[in-house]
């Protein structure tokens, strides 16, 4: 062999000195010690091309922002290592003395054992294969390529053990801190997807400026949007021709996507649930839709992580009564104390409703909540009454029926019909849907974007089933920013009132519901703290009997898993 740099020796082969002699065998060493390097890296590209799936996933579940992607590493930091991805520095080691096809075989091996006996745990939200996931996917895998490429192209003209251990121990490295391929992958794609959503934002927006017969019904709130939209679209519907945006599509480039695919000339009304985790992101999704509707269903302690304060999401939550047009109608629950501090900031026609305050427009009287579902009386303007029954559980789902109703009959809908669509309305999906086993045993899940209110509320739902044990799963509530402890520790000894087992899903996550439970005296036996929602159903099920209520309040994506 020639040496590649000087006073080094050069990289050794496998096969004996006397072999290398005879050139035809030195040939063959070399095209074998080639076909070893590639084979290692195919292995070990099949391995981290795994793991950046996975920084894949994550980035998806924090909607490819890189800020949050930033916060879910410093707050997941022992999750972003796993030491047994180490196992390959064994293969340097070979490198020093030159043996880079002994060192080669190690990597085949390891990468090959640790993708083998990769962890097959199933995440609750799957990778959703997007083209903005794919471009991203494939920048990845470009760079990947393009820097081992680099690096073997360096090896292979210089001949240097010190290329090789630079090769080797850099390709480790990006193994186990994917996420700084995934980071710089982002930062690249960012510019190329900001343009490309710009474009399908005007495209949605002159969409809907080309219907003029639509009338658009915005909704937010810190909670209740998704179920108001859905009891909205069900009443609707018996009148008209309706779309809603699905399940919790509610950010700008979601709502396009909804425009683009779903909404024709043929529809008369487009319901739009409108999120925000920052001030402008209701704007943005006003100015793309121009509602005539607006509902402000309530306004609590909700993203308080990244909001800050509950001024700025009283702020941003009347960004949507803001961009109505004059002859526009704000539907507004005066019971909600931040709504009503807003309630004369507006010009526009008013709509109060509620159950509990004066001065209401439309109102439920005389309620009866049982867990078997509610009956009150609604009220309208012109002192018309109807009673409503619904199957719908707890008190806060009938602030969401007389929103949808109050906004139906300003449409004009009869009455009599309105009442007899609540009467048959489901309980939309993971908020308070009651479920029954095989075994008899109940299941009430609320596992759905829990909210301090709604937390509440749905332990009271527990404390009134009757039947066996009421048991309690849950992992708390984020994203409360510096009240996250004080209302998960009071959530903990409102749940020792209403609950004989409690679960508690993450041993850090749920300290302050911990705290909570102790101090309402709360017996230590009667709750287990579980490792994830696995952990937490396995111990479920080796004492849960036929009679029993099980209630799953609210399920973290898979970035809040502490294994």
């Amino acid at each position: 062999m020639t040496q590649g740099v000087s006073n080094q020796k050069p990289l050794r082969s496998c096969v004996s000195e006397g072999e290398q002699k005879q050139t035809s065998r030195g040939d063959e060493f070399d095209r074998m010690t080639t076909f070893f390097i590639l084979l290692a890296l195919a292995v070990y590209g099949i391995h981290t091309g795994w793991k950046l799936k996975k920084q894949l996933h994550t980035l998806q579940l924090n909607s490819y922002r890189t800020e949050r992607y930033f916060r879910w590493l410093k707050q997941n930091a022992r999750n972003t290592f796993a030491p047994l991805d180490a196992i390959p520095a064994v293969g340097l080691l070979p490198i020093v003395f030159g043996e880079i096809g002994i060192a080669a075989l190690l990597w085949i091996a390891a990468y090959a054992a640790l993708f083998f006996f990769r962890s097959q745990q199933k995440e609750k939200k799957p990778l959703v294969w997007t083209q903005r996931a794919i471009r991203l996917f494939a920048m990845m895998l470009i760079l990947l390529v393009g820097l081992a490429i680099l690096g073997v192209s360096a090896l292979f003209a210089s001949n240097s053990r010190v290329v090789a251990f630079m090769l080797f121990a850099g390709l480790l490295l990006l193994n186990l801190f994917p996420f700084v391929l995934a980071l710089a992958a982002n930062i690249v794609m960012s510019p190329i997807e900001s343009a490309v959503n710009r474009w399908f934002y005007r495209d949605a927006r002159r969409r809907i400026r080309e219907m003029p017969r639509l009338r658009v019904i915005g909704i937010t709130g810190s909670f209740g949007k998704t179920s108001t939209k859905t009891i909205l679209q069900r009443i609707l519907a018996e009148n008209f021709h309706v779309v809603m945006t699905p399940e919790s599509y509610n950010t700008p480039m979601g709502v396009t996507k909804v425009i683009r695919s779903t909404l024709t000339p043929v529809h008369e009304m487009f319901v739009v649930e409108m999120g925000a985790r920052q001030p402008g992101d209701i704007r943005e999704l006003c100015e793309l839709v121009a509602p005539n509707i607006g509902i402000l269903t309530a306004i609590g302690e909700q993203h308080l992580e990244t909001f800050h304060d509950i001024e700025t999401i009283i702020r941003t939550k009347h960004e949507l009564i803001e961009a109505l047009p004059p002859d526009g109608l704000a539907f507004l629950n005066m019971d909600n104390e931040h709504v009503r501090s807003v309630a004369n900031l507006t010009s526009v026609k008013k709509i109060f409703y509620g159950i509990d305050s004066d001065d209401l427009h439309y109102s439920a009287r005389n309620l009866s909540v049982s867990a078997a579902g509610s009956t009150f009386e609604f009220q309208t303007p012109d002192g018309r009454q109807k009673t409503f029954q619904t199957r719908l559980l707890g008190k806060h789902n009938i602030y969401n029926i007389v929103a949808a109703a109050a906004v139906a009959c300003e449409l004009g809908m009869d009455l009599a019909l309105i009442a007899a669509v609540v009467k048959n309305l489901d309980p939309v999906t993971h908020r308070l849907e009651l479920k029954k086993t095989a075994q008899g045993i109940t299941i009430i899940d609320d596992a759905y974007n829990s909210n301090p209110v709604g937390a509440h509320s749905a332990l009271d739902v527990l404390a009134s089933m009757d039947g066996g044990q009421r048991i309690l799963i849950t992992p708390g509530m984020v994203e409360l920013g510096a009240k996250e402890y004080q209302l998960n520790y009071a959530f903990g000894q409102h749940a020792a009132e209403c609950c004989d087992y409690v679960i508690l899903v993450g041993q850090r996550q749920t300290i302050p519901i911990q705290e909570g439970l102790k101090a309402a005296n709360y017996p230590a036996e009667r709750c287990y703290v579980a490792a994830n929602l696995t952990d937490a159903n396995r111990h479920l099920w080796t004492f849960v009997k036929p009679g029993d209520i099980v209630m799953y309040e609210n399920d973290l994506p898979d970035t809040y898993n502490e294994q």
